[in-house]
């Protein structure tokens, strides 16, 4: 039933969202922190087809374990992401630029708190039926 109301598909696509923002926020923040190393090169996270993907494999779901000694089969789409490096422009120390840096985290932040925002207002929303 709560798929017919789309409950479950919403929460699990915010909740993804908001863990993409939060991974992706901490690689942004380390492009920051380095950008006095020499040579560095900046890096990324695609939010949009990192979302796309979680959302399609969101249909599988858990095996169960019945005893701690059998191996973990998890198949809810739960995989680490991985950042990839970005082509930017040398500037004759790195490649990274602190202007499209904060650019970027600003708008990471904003998809953050949309998404963050979003969520409440289904749990508000979801509190008034159930009232």
């Amino acid at each position: 039933m709560p798929d017919k109301l789309s409950f479950g598909k919403t929460f699990y696509a915010l909740e993804k969202a908001i863990g993409l923002a939060q991974q992706r926020n901490a690689v942004i923040t380390s492009n920051i922190s380095n950008l006095d190393t020499p040579g560095y090169k900046p890096k990324d996270i695609n939010f949009k087809s990192e979302l796309d993907r979680a959302i399609e494999t969101n249909h599988k779901t858990d095996l169960a374990r019945t005893d701690p000694r059998h191996i973990s089969m998890q198949m809810n789409g739960d995989q680490i992401v991985e950042p990839y490096e970005e082509q930017g422009e040398w500037n004759g120390y790195n490649w990274a630029d602190i202007d499209s840096e904060m650019t970027k985290l600003t708008e990471n932040n904003l998809v953050y708190r949309t998404a963050v925002e979003a969520l409440l207002r289904k749990m508000n929303l979801l509190k008034e039926v159930i009232r």
